[in-house]
């Protein structure tokens, strides 16, 4: 009797050995996390959508910088710019990426990426057109008119991003 007193308690230390080693979360402590990482998401995400939107405006600022190099090298070889309507950059990105059948002519002035062409169009960072005005009148300061309308996608706000 005594030994099998011995099992029986021998099965019941086994069995709370056991019972505490089951680990787990319950649905609560699950929920209370998932709570805390959606609060600290919150409070991330507009500080990431000002960076992605300083990053974009940065883009746009350096592809105009871009096209001001590759038009003053045109201009050093033709004597002036090419000549654009102000709605987009078509004809543009046709004269700078070359080649054309003239002797003046030393390009390619830029290259473009595939990604950043739509239709034969330089496109800014929202998916809009680049537009180029020459000649001009509108902007004393400049000698031709190159600009992205910005994260609005609307000409003449404050947001736009122009070479004068």
């Amino acid at each position: 009797m005594r030994l099998g007193a011995f099992v029986v308690k021998f099965l019941f230390v086994i069995r709370v050995i056991c019972n505490s080693m089951k680990r787990g979360f319950s649905l609560i402590e699950i929920v209370v996390v998932m709570a805390i990482i959606a609060g600290i998401a919150g409070l991330f995400l507009p500080t990431l959508r000002k960076a992605r939107k300083r990053a974009l405006i940065s883009k746009a600022q350096v592809a105009i910088a871009s096209l001001e190099t590759a038009l003053s090298m045109y201009e050093t070889d033709f004597s002036d710019y090419p000549p654009g309507d102000g709605k987009d950059c078509k004809k543009l990105v046709f004269l700078l990426e070359g080649p054309i059948a003239n002797s003046s002519w030393h390009g390619p002035y830029m290259r473009f990426k595939e990604r950043d062409l739509k239709n034969g169009n330089f496109i800014d960072p929202w998916e809009c057109s680049y537009s180029y005005k020459y000649p001009q009148s509108e902007h004393l300061n400049a000698a031709y008119l190159l600009y992205s309308n910005g994260p609005d996608m609307i000409f003449g706000t404050e947001d736009d991003i122009a070479n004068w």
